[in-house]
């Protein structure tokens, strides 16, 4: 297939990825996936049990300013892109675009550009009924999974990570 080079593209490329795969169920999941760990590697090997081909937004550094604040991202969009992007699971993942209003807003585009079978969410995420009600008008299966984190993982979170490292 023409422009698809490696995992790594950009969201104009999602209609060529479901040309290229449209036999296959593709999975898609997004989020801010700052300081790669292994809670994020858990998510996307079960992201990826869900179909054949795993999709992943990863969030712009002006949303994630927006919603955590001037502190973060830790690790910039291009070296989070990097992290994502060299994971087993992921086949794909791309950069959402900045959008004025709603953060969510790029979801829609991503719909009709990608049409994923399934769009794997945490069931601790903000705005679900948003997220089904768009699933839902574009016909797409929403999984939401419990996080979970073996006990020797000690619960982590990018959050968790941080503190740490602040303490030391």
């Amino acid at each position: 297939m023409g422009g698809l080079r490696g995992p790594q593209i950009v969201m104009e490329d999602l209609s060529a990825v479901r040309e290229k795969h449209k036999r296959q169920t593709i999975v898609f999941c997004s989020g801010a996936f700052d300081l790669i760990h292994v809670g994020h590697v858990l998510f996307f090997e079960d992201c990826k049990k869900c179909g054949d081909i795993l999709v992943v937004e990863v969030a712009h550094d002006a949303l994630i300013i927006k919603n955590k604040g001037p502190e973060r991202p830790v690790m910039n969009e291009s070296m989070r892109m990097k992290h994502v992007s060299a994971l087993k699971p992921v086949d794909y993942c791309f950069l959402d675009r900045p959008y004025d209003g709603y953060p969510l807003q790029f979801l829609g585009d991503v719909f009709r550009l990608l049409h994923p079978d399934v769009y794997v969410i945490n069931t601790d995420t903000f705005d679900i009924p948003f997220r089904q009600r768009l699933a839902e008008e574009h016909g797409v299966s929403l999984i939401m999974l419990d996080r979970r984190c073996p006990p020797e993982f000690d619960n982590v979170s990018t959050s968790s990570i941080i503190g740490k490292i602040a303490k030391m």
